[in-house]
């Protein structure tokens, strides 16, 4: 063995080839032979897998080509079905509750309904708490709850609206014509009494419409401020239809209250007051409730508003898939109807054949076992159990010739 000294490290070069450059190492003998063979492996590996996972799928097929139905009138025709449009707006002046609109659109491009809700009727049409009590102690979470309970459907949306934001919105379409049938009279801390607005037709800015819809006179009841607040609606509306593109006039949203102002203001639009009464004592205290007839009006104006409804908070109504055995258009709508009021119905079509004898309501999970009987007993019709707790609906139903209609 021989020693190198730092000295003849110093002056040690490495050996070079012809070229000039420092001879490559040789390849180790495993990446020149053994790798290849592995990636060709590997792919035919891959490509075998591929072909039995496509000729598993065809063979578990059975050669069936499925086929999706697009006409209605066709067996097999089914149709996810979206909700009716529908809105619950609260008007608040200084975080206080000064009126609510339960608003719905059949058809968003073609008008629809309105109901204005004073602030001082009972939310539970009866005794109370009042709507401007529930607002101040649960916001609008208690306050849609209620007014769901009230009229028997949920929302799509819900919205708060302060003074100043309905101004800005108002002043987009002013000036708005009014016939104010009494003053609006604002009485200082000394007794003297000034006028805001005074009585007569008049054209209002965007800022004096929005203080009029929340204004209220010294002792006045809560029902001369709602009326107030229809005819602004009315006006409001008026001016959007008369605009020359409504989307200029209103927020150009696709969503909250401005679509609903421009479907309002494009086909006909139905506002009613909501017919509750004051009961005894002063204005300020007067709590509103329905009457008898008042809650029969309220259950009619319900059903016509919304055709197809979503669960109001907190309710239990069962998720529906309807289904038409008979191939009667007319029997297919009169079922509908019928079961609107029960259910949240969110497929809507045709059996997989017509002609079918009975009328059969099956649930797919235990648990919908009672609203299953509920809508078993409405229509007449048999109740079974399928057990398929990933159905998107609790409920199928399917009508039967034996069915005979409401």
């Amino acid at each position: 063995m021989s020693f190198i000294d730092e000295a003849q490290l110093d002056d040690y070069e490495e050996p070079r080839g012809p070229t000039g450059r420092r001879p490559a190492p040789k390849a180790n003998p495993f990446f020149r032979f053994v790798f290849p063979v592995l990636i060709l492996a590997l792919g035919l590996a891959v490509f075998l897998l591929w072909r039995e996972g496509t000729k598993a799928v065809l063979d578990s097929t059975d050669g069936t080509i499925v086929e999706t139905v697009t006409d209605p009138t066709q067996p097999g025709y089914e149709v996810f079905v979206d909700p009716t449009p529908t809105f619950l707006l609260a008007h608040l002046d200084d975080g206080e509750l000064v009126g609510l609109t339960v608003l719905a659109a059949t058809l968003l491009d073609n008008g629809g309904q309105a109901v204005l809700i004073g602030a001082d009727v009972a939310s539970d049409g009866a005794e109370g708490p009042t709507f401007a009590q529930r607002w101040r102690t649960g916001g609008m979470n208690a306050v849609e709850a209620d007014v769901g309970t009230m009229f028997g459907f949920g929302f799509v949306e819900t919205d708060a609206i302060e003074t100043p934001e309905l101004a800005q919105l108002l002043s987009l379409s002013e000036p708005l014509p009014f016939n104010l049938l009494d003053p609006l009279v604002l009485v200082g801390e000394d007794g003297s009494a000034t006028t805001f607005l005074r009585a007569g037709g008049q054209e209002l800015t965007g800022d004096d419409a929005a203080e009029l819809y929340r204004w209220r006179n010294p002792a006045e009841f809560e029902a001369n401020r709602i009326e107030r607040q229809l005819d602004l609606w009315e006006s409001w509306l008026l001016a959007v239809a008369q605009a020359e593109d409504p989307l200029l006039v209103t927020l150009p949203h696709d969503f909250g209250l401005s679509p609903y102002i421009r479907a309002f203001a494009s086909g006909r639009a139905d506002l009613q007051i909501m017919p509750a009464a004051p009961g005894d004592g002063e204005a300020e205290s007067a709590v509103y409730s329905l009457s008898d007839r008042g809650q029969e009006w309220l259950a009619d104006i319900a059903d016509r508003m919304v055709p197809l409804r979503i669960s109001p908070i907190g309710s239990s109504i069962p998720t529906l898939r309807l289904l038409d055995g008979t191939g009667d258009l007319a029997v297919r709508d009169a079922a509908l109807d019928a079961l609107a009021n029960l259910s949240e119905i969110r497929v809507f079509g045709n059996a997989a054949e017509f002609g079918i004898a009975d009328t059969v309501v099956t649930h797919h999970r235990p648990e919908a076992a009672g609203a299953a009987a509920i809508v078993a007993s409405e229509l007449g019709a048999e109740v079974v159990f399928s057990d398929e707790p990933d159905q998107p609906v609790d409920l199928t139903v399917v009508i039967g010739t034996d069915w005979e209609g409401p």
